[in-house]
């Protein structure tokens, strides 16, 4: 029997290619994927996925592709790991190229639920030698650990899971519906993002006459308002890092969320306060650049545009993000 690791460097060199990147070290930040179309895309994302979009999340980027074996047979795994670890945060992105024909009905063939990205490439700006290989992306963006999926330790998962932040999601989730059907159905709704109508709601019911009643809504209320502090904690603290942009997006999602509830109104004038801020602008400049997919970043038009923005912003927190994407 060969050893695991002979085994996994001779499954990779299999399904390799030659790509130019340096693969992005652990504790660094994490590029783009580069992903231009979508499949099994969950109703709370839009298109396209970037991974500024997923921040505050655990996300294990797959590299891979349909004609690649070792690919196909870590697919059980993966779709494993979603199940069990969705719920709590974890983002699987499965990212091809055109290489892989028939991907609608090779999708539905084996079942995945989890999201497939297609770009132009496999892994360029990640540096990729050979497929299936996998990055486990911590919820600050950074690169946790990567290799071969088969060698990836389910608990370099679950300990990013410990730092993600509900915040990333627009809406509440609750892990078991409440036992009263009416309250049950209004947090359904506030799951798929409207919190204020649903909020309102809830508090009319917990004035209800009937005791089990006002008791499942006044505990669902709670729950809402420990997913809010929660929010309000993770806007202080991208604010406080200099991530204004983050901070600011955030709070108008959140307000977009509780429209219809006097909040709404709170997160809309925190949104316009911070979108006032300099450091706004930069973010928002600096979001066009993290969204270039590794072939466009071997441009050296690319390198320039960076160098414009460093000369720009040559200070602050995104003028140290965009130092990393010529890396």
């Amino acid at each position: 029997m060969l050893p695991r690791s002979f085994t996994t460097l001779l499954l990779s060199v299999m399904c390799a290619g030659v790509f130019a990147a340096a693969q992005p070290a652990v504790g660094s930040p994490a590029p783009e994927f580069g992903g231009k179309q979508f499949h099994n895309l969950p109703p709370t994302m839009s298109s396209p996925v970037t991974l500024a979009s997923l921040r505050g999340r655990v996300v294990v980027l797959d590299f891979w592709a349909t004609w690649c074996g070792p690919c196909v047979a870590s697919i059980p795994h993966l779709i494993e790991l979603h199940q069990k670890y969705a719920e709590q945060g974890l983002v699987i992105v499965g990212h091809t190229d055109g290489s892989s024909t028939g991907l609608e009905a090779f999708i539905k063939a084996k079942d995945i639920p989890y999201l497939i990205s297609v770009g132009a490439d496999i892994g360029d700006a990640y540096g990729v030698s050979g497929i299936p290989h996998v990055f486990v992306i911590d919820p600050d963006g950074k690169v946790a650990w990567h290799g071969h999926p088969g060698d990836m330790q389910e608990s370099t998962i679950t300990n990013a899971l410990k730092n993600v932040r509900l915040s990333a999601s627009p809406a509440p989730r609750f892990a078991k519906p409440a036992s009263v059907e009416k309250v049950a159905r209004i947090e359904a709704g506030i799951a798929t993002g409207k919190v204020g109508t649903g909020v309102k709601a809830l508090e009319k019911l917990a004035g209800d006459k009937d005791a089990g009643t006002a008791a499942a809504a006044t505990t669902t209320l709670e729950a809402i308002a420990t997913w809010k502090t929660k929010i309000d904690g993770e806007i202080t603290k991208q604010k406080d890092a200099g991530d204004v942009y983050s901070a600011a997006e955030l709070a108008e999602s959140v307000a977009t969320s509780y429209a219809g509830h006097d909040d709404a109104k709170v997160y809309q004038k925190l949104a316009g306060e911070l979108k006032k801020d300099p450091g706004y602008a930069a973010g928002k400049e600096y979001q066009k650049l993290a969204a270039a997919p590794g072939e466009a970043r071997k441009d050296p038009r690319f390198a320039k545009l960076v160098e414009a923005f460093i000369k720009k912003y040559p200070t602050g927190y995104y003028a140290e993000q965009a130092r990393t994407l010529g890396n």
